[in-house]
């Protein structure tokens, strides 16, 4: 819906304490009973509806139209006048089968912590998730569907709104931010350009989504069975699973039964790096004390690790190759760091994991250019192994040894969108 009074005042919060009959607000709202009560900006937009399932699914009904010569688009004129224009979202079937194809070979490259399941949405639509049309919305929509838009005009527009949509979505956002999100969004999708507003007023979007509780929902409605008494079904289960948590307080059924539990984690399992703000931690499986002068790194030779280990430190630090001597190493096959754990190739081989790909990497790391001048840029690779090392003065470093793609470049269409070629003579460096 769409009001075109972009004037028209905030309803106030009298009107919802007290009511406003001639806004058709007959009674106080119950809400107005808590001290956190805010006015209108208290009934938060929810992100999982209105961007997931409402911009996400958008997209896709306006890319997946079929023209036939009955079909007619109009542009209205400020002066109200129609004019009969081509479709501008038109992609062919046979470019949406491409799309589809090129979808599902991504999958095996797909991280697992990208929570959606990149199945092929123009091949099969039952069964897609929100989380599903958010991760259609954000990453396939720049990379894939936007080259086979018609006009350079479109492709701006879309991806203006999926930047929108992305900066909306972020756990932290600056003034500068938001002012970037009040310049993308139009009043065309209205409720998009209150999410400026209500994050002023309530925080990021994340903070009050409704996925978890949609999870729940799910879970009770594979649970209801009965087709005549839902209600009282729904009641039983509810019921149900408030006695199982109270059981859970008092005992523990798992101690009672003695089940065989697998492994637990333990302060063996993982490593920490003394003084580090950032929590980063290296997580097992662990290689113990590698001499880099005489062994195999998980398959690199040690004599070639030493060799980055020693350009490493000469970029970063003052240390040179004359200080560098014997070097010995604990290799890990995870790094976990701001909440996400980082996979490696050496974790995929010893667990036999080949589905999907945490060990592909995008970072930002320091090297000197054609012109002998250190320079900062970002790089994609594939992690081989993470990795403790003391340096000469004691210190010890988390780093990664990275092998990293042959050429790095950026679409044609948006330099946002990177675009690497993976080939076997990668060049390799160190990233921390």
């Amino acid at each position: 819906m769409y009001f075109d009074d972009i004037s028209a005042w905030l309803r106030p919060l009298e009107d919802f304490k007290v009511g406003n009959p001639s806004k058709n607000i007959y009674q106080p709202s119950i809400y107005t009973q808590l001290s956190t009560f805010s006015e209108s900006s208290f009934f938060a937009l929810d992100e999982l509806h209105l961007i997931a399932r409402g911009i996400g699914k958008l997209v896709y009904d306006l890319i997946t139209v079929t023209l036939t010569k009955e079909t007619k688009f109009y542009y209205t004129h400020p002066d109200n006048t129609l004019n009969t224009i081509e479709y501008p979202f038109h992609i062919p079937r046979a470019d949406l089968v491409t799309i589809g194809n090129c979808i599902t070979s991504s999958q095996k490259y797909i991280p697992t912590s990208f929570q959606g399941s990149f199945d092929n949405v123009f091949a099969k639509i039952n069964g897609i998730h929100a989380v599903d049309w958010l991760d259609f919305l954000l990453y396939l929509v720049p990379t894939l569907v936007v080259p086979y838009l018609p006009n350079r005009a479109v492709k701006t527009a879309l991806l203006s709104l999926v930047k929108g949509c992305a900066l909306a979505l972020q756990w932290t956002l600056t003034s500068e931010l938001l002012d970037e999100m009040e310049s993308v969004f139009r009043l065309v999708q209205h409720y998009l350009v209150h999410i400026p507003y209500i994050i002023k007023q309530q925080g990021p979007l994340r903070c009050y989504s409704t996925c978890s509780m949609e999870r729940v929902i799910g879970i009770f409605l594979k649970l209801i069975k009965s087709k005549s008494k839902g209600g009282q079904n729904a009641s039983f289960l509810v019921e149900r699973f408030a006695i199982h948590n109270y059981t859970s307080t008092a005992i523990s059924i798992c101690d009672e039964i003695n089940l065989i539990w697998p492994k637990p984690y333990g302060r063996e399992s993982y490593m920490d790096l003394p003084n580090d703000p950032s929590g980063a931690q290296l997580w097992e499986p662990f290689h113990q004390f590698v001499n880099l002068n005489d062994d195999s790194v998980e398959g690199v030779g040690g004599p070639s690790v030493k060799e980055a280990l020693l350009k490493y430190y000469q970029r970063t630090t003052d240390l040179t190759g004359h200080e560098f001597g014997d070097s010995v190493v604990v290799v890990a096959a995870r790094l976990w760091m701001d909440s996400t754990v980082y996979s490696s190739c050496m974790y995929q081989r010893k667990k036999n994991k080949t589905s999907r790909s945490n060990h592909y990497v995008m970072f930002t790391c320091p090297y000197r250019n054609n012109r002998n001048v250190i320079v900062h840029s970002w790089l994609v690779g594939t992690v081989q192994f993470y990795f403790q090392h003391v340096d000469f003065y004691g210190f010890p470093h988390f780093l990664a040894f990275v092998e990293v793609m042959k050429e790095h470049d950026v679409a044609d269409h948006d330099s946002s969108v990177p675009i690497i070629k993976q080939q076997s003579q990668s060049t390799r460096t160190l990233g921390h």
